[in-house]
């Protein structure tokens, strides 16, 4: 997918948190290369043949859920989710899923269920809960095979409990969106999401975390926010970065999120920011983190990534998948280029501080 031409600036109210480049930022992953198959998670190949509206919405809502946010006993939040596997794996947004908050999941048939906190990930927005039982789960699809103008759904919680498994519609607005957001820090640091599906379906707060649905039934995003500040202007994240995760829950039952440890930002944000005006392609890396796996391997400010693992590297969330693939201890292969010249760098990933 070609990259938009231009980086916006967004404001994230109610329905997300800021997020931040630092892989990982918070333990509370884009690729636009292909799904990782099998373990459980339906593919694109194993799923129907394009379907009404009407047919979407009766055969994935029982997938999606409300999730009800207590903490100290009173409701603080309400946010939506996606069962993505059988066994009780829920995708939804990290802003959703507090750390230390109790969560309840609100199925279609009004019934609910305690779901405990796995994984989360800030600077992605995204959050794997677990839910104990056998349930019926949607399949993931690929923003990559996504088209500019398609049908899309969303199905929700927006507003407060009494409007669960709403359904919305619109259309794909735009692709690879990249948006510039305040830093989980606090601080001066640029932050941006990146290779986020624009949608002009109506999403309002509550949404979060819910599923960006195609015709044929298929989580192609999670939705993270919209713009207060104009109409149908929201944005979901792309559901490939999810899949190395899930992938390795559904194998494992548990993941400790790898680490690299850099700031970095591609071609067009190292433009935007001023950073650096003939790269071409790749991870202008500004930032190494003191002690962190990147640092131990001589990775540099001012390094550009070329690729990881023979991966080509052309946003974050490229980076992100490779890293993602891995678990911690593994060995990450980068191939970047400093001051002209072509280096091989081996990192040693560790486990996230």
């Amino acid at each position: 997918m070609r990259r938009d031409s231009c980086v916006t600036r967004v404001r994230r109210g109610c329905l997300a948190l800021a997020l931040a480049l630092l892989l990982p930022l918070c333990g509370c992953a884009s690729s636009q290369g292909e799904q990782p198959q099998g373990l459980g998670l339906r593919s694109l190949a194993q799923t129907p043949a394009a379907g009404s509206l009407e047919e979407v919405a009766e055969r994935l809502s029982p997938s999606v859920v409300g999730i009800a946010v207590r903490e100290n006993g009173a409701l603080t939040g309400i946010g939506s989710g996606v069962i993505v596997h059988e066994s009780g794996y829920v995708l939804t947004n990290c802003h959703v899923a507090k750390v230390g908050a109790e969560l309840t999941l609100i199925f279609q048939d009004g019934t609910r269920g305690q779901a405990q906190l796995l994984w989360g990930d800030g600077a992605l927005d995204l959050a794997v809960l677990k839910a104990e039982g056998s349930f019926e789960a949607a399949p993931l699809g690929s923003a990559q095979q996504a088209r500019v103008g398609e049908t899309v759904l969303c199905i929700g919680t927006p507003l407060t409990l009494q409007f669960q498994h709403t359904v919305t519609h619109g259309i794909v607005s735009a692709l690879d969106r990249s948006l510039q957001v305040p830093s989980l820090s606090g601080g001066d640091e640029l932050s941006f999401l990146e290779g986020l599906i624009q949608t002009d379906a109506s999403i309002n707060p509550g949404n979060s975390g819910g599923p960006l649905l195609n015709l044929r039934g298929e989580v192609i995003g999670i939705i993270t926010m919209k713009v207060d500040q104009a109409a149908g202007l929201g944005f979901a994240i792309p559901i490939d970065i999810a899949a190395p995760v899930l992938e390795h829950f559904v194998r494992d039952g548990a993941y400790e999120t790898p680490y690299l440890g850099v700031y970095a930002f591609d071609a067009e944000i190292a433009r935007y920011t001023g950073q650096v005006v003939d790269m071409e392609q790749g991870l202008y890396v500004t930032k190494v983190s003191p002690g962190s796996p990147a640092q131990s391997a001589g990775l540099q400010p001012g390094d550009i990534l070329l690729y990881a693992d023979g991966r080509r590297l052309s946003a974050m969330l490229d980076l992100r998948y490779a890293i993602y693939s891995h678990v911690a201890g593994e060995i990450l292969e980068l191939e970047l280029l400093r001051n002209g010249r072509r280096v091989q760098a081996s990192v040693a990933l560790a486990a996230a501080p």
